[in-house]
């Protein structure tokens, strides 16, 4: 008798494929969609009549179609993609807050020496003044808006850590979902392909921010890890969170006591460019600008500008520990054992210089305002609320470090009625003392072999002159390095001497600077950097030169050299650094965006190839519905004929 049931599993089997082909073909444009592939399988025969006979057609499984080589290479591509583009974007806002062309850092710190120079053609020229002030403003204020900005980024880049690690927990928590559901109808020998295509989706989702390794085993179960720590897929999903240590982040996951290893993924640009990145030009822009502030405060500190001497400074650093050795107070202050010389000038412009010594490994700054208060008419405390250093003056008096020459210099040891004055201006860098021993006795300009010998701080013989007949009382000799000696009408007796203080490095401790007194600049580093308030406010206070005359441009040599000077690390200049430094970040980004093109061009290749083998093939589904539509279209002819036949059996039996 006909077997209806060959032509019934012909017919449902045809039937069940075309909804395959036609579930494909409506996900053609889904993304993750898998195409699937309906396997059949021919179903055992019976035995009749001593022969074996087909018994139809069975259904063994819908395959979904997928490469895993080419989809795991995918899913570490997107990681490194993601990586990079978020090193890219991070990058190329550094290089935005550092500034670029005529606005960089580096062509400010050009500019604002350059009016050093333009300052030393032309010293009377108060635009010039406010030119070079308005520079160094200009500077400070890059300096400091750079700063804000890698603040501000740092501070950015934290809350889309932060907002990251809440997206991945919620996928986290999606793959523990859907690994359940995998597991529920593996178990149950149910199709599960919807759900892999979903764990799919959620595994290049978390690779984007993590990178991960998978190992798929038959049968749908999958080992997954984020650097060497597995992610819980059973009970509970895994979770990560980050931690402050000290300024850095670390993120964990679940109660691991080890932080996370991540490689690639935006987290970890996140976190490199949180730690690394983003820190290393915050304390580049800091050596820059706290080498600036030294330099240059160093320098204006012992000078004068054409506004003169002083009578009250007060340093614009607080220092709260004043009983502690100096080198505590200002461990970056690169200070050093020695001398510091202070110049009090009297009513009649008369100059005496006085000084102290300082070891910042045991002189506190109670020390230092004690010794500067031993000199008569100097009064030096630490104020009581900003904790800033001040220096005082008695009345009819100024002070300055700018050394130079005592123009009286002490006379108690000279017999004769003969007074010697020192006069001019010392061009040395280094300090000496000139001792006068005068030779032969009598009528200063009319005796005969009368000379004043002058030796140096070694007792070497530096020059003999004729101060007896044939010199004209009062007259100025002129000494080497700038300075002139000059002795008045008068008497002098064979061994009368004196000494005189020439100073061309007032300040060898470096002290001045770490306290910011009569300085160029105020504040600490690349936040706090400005014009100090007392320059900004008086162009006149700019100390060109030593002597406090509006011509006197000797001390702008000095702020001109410092351009020049190799003080940075690797033996730079500060321009030098700085102009590395915006070098740096564009090779960084020039190297990136090319590995960035690189990755891109790769994964565009493997969803190619994904695509190729998983993907839906309109065309080629159109031929499988075709295909299938005839099989039913049999399988229907099938019943149909059987049906004839067994309606003309009943009719002959009648």
């Amino acid at each position: 008798m006909p077997n209806f049931s060959i032509g019934l599993s012909a017919l449902r089997t045809s039937q069940f494929a075309l909804e395959v082909v036609s579930n494909n073909i409506s996900n053609a444009n889904t993304d993750g969609y898998h195409r699937r592939r309906l396997s059949m399988e021919s179903t055992p025969p019976n035995y009749t009549g001593g022969f074996r006979v087909g018994n139809g057609v069975t259904i063994s499984g819908i395959t979904r179609i997928r490469d895993q080589v080419t989809e795991s290479s995918l899913t570490s591509v997107i990681s490194d993609s993601n990586d990079v583009e978020q090193l890219l974007t991070i990058e190329r806002k550094i290089e935005s807050a550092l500034l670029t062309g005529d606005n960089s850092v580096g062509r400010q710190l050009d500019q604002f020496f350059a009016e050093f120079t333009n300052l030393s053609a032309s010293p009377n020229e108060p635009a010039q003044r406010s030119a070079l002030l308005e520079t160094g403003k200009q500077l400070s204020g890059g300096l400091r808006d750079a700063a804000q900005q890698l603040t501000e980024l740092k501070n950015n880049v934290r809350l889309q850590i932060e907002n990251e690690i809440e997206l991945l927990n919620g996928d986290l928590q999606e793959l523990r979902d859907v690994s359940f559901e995998i597991f529920k109808f593996s178990a149950q020998d149910i199709e599960r392909n919807n759900e892999l295509d979903q764990r799919d989706a959620v595994l290049n989702r978390i690779a984007e921010v993590v990178g991960i390794s998978r190992n798929e085993q038959p049968g749908g179960q999958l080992h997954l890890t984020i650097g060497h720590h597995s992610i819980e897929q059973g009970s509970h999903p895994s979770s990560l969170s980050v931690v402050e240590a000290g300024e850095q982040l670390e993120v964990y996951l679940d109660d691991s006591d080890r932080p996370l290893s991540i490689e690639t993924g935006r987290l970890s640009a996140l976190v490199e460019a949180y730690n690394e990145i983003i820190p290393a030009f915050e304390e580049k822009l800091d050596q820059i600008a706290g080498q600036l502030i030294q330099s240059v405060n160093t320098v204006h500190s012992t000078g004068i500008g054409s506004a003169g001497s002083f009578t009250n400074l007060v340093g614009n650093v607080n220092v709260s520990d004043t009983d502690v050795p100096l080198s505590e107070v200002f461990p970056e202050g690169d200070l050093t054992a020695g001398e510091l010389t202070l110049s009090v000038i009297d009513a009649n412009g008369d100059r005496q210089t006085h000084v102290i010594s300082i070891d910042p490994d045991v002189d506190t700054l109670e020390d230092v305002a004690s010794q500067l208060t031993g000199i008569l008419g100097i009064t030096a405390s630490i104020r009581a609320v900003s904790n800033q250093f001040q220096i005082t003056t008695g009345a009819d008096l100024e002070f300055n470090f700018a050394g130079g020459v005592e123009t009286n210099p002490d006379l108690s040891l000279f017999t004769g009625t003969s007074v010697a004055t020192v006069s001019g201006t010392y061009t040395a860098d280094t300090n000496e003392t000139l001792t006068v021993q005068i030779e032969g006795t009598g009528q200063v300009g009319s005796a005969a072999s009368l000379f004043a010998n002058i030796y140096s701080s070694s007792g070497a013989l530096l020059t003999r002159v004729n101060v007896g007949d044939g010199y004209e009382a009062g007259s100025a000799i002129e000494l080497d390095d700038g300075v002139e000696i000059a002795f008045s009408a008068g008497t002098m007796n064979d061994g009368d001497e004196f000494s005189t203080r020439l100073t061309g490095e007032p300040d060898q401790t470096g002290i001045l600077a770490a306290l910011g007194i009569n300085a160029f600049f105020s504040g600490t580093d690349a936040h706090s950097i400005r014009v100090d308030a007392s320059v900004a406010t008086n162009p006149d206070r700019i100390a060109t030169g030593r002597s406090g005359e509006a011509a006197d441009t000797s001390n702008l040599a000095h702020f001109i050299a410092i351009d020049d000077t190799a003080l940075m690390p690797g033996g730079r200049t500060i321009g030098q650094f700085a102009s590395e430094m915006g070098t740096e970040i564009g090779f960084e980004i020039n190297s990136n965006t090319a590995l960035s093109t690189s990755l891109t061009t790769f994964q565009l290749r493997l969803e190619t190839e994904r695509d190729a083998k998983s993907g839906v093939d309109l065309n080629e589904e159109l031929v499988y519905l075709q295909e299938y539509q005839k099989s039913y279209e049999a399988a229907v002819r099938i019943i149909q004929a059987t049906d004839e036949m067994l309606t003309e059996l009943f009719r002959i039996i009648g």
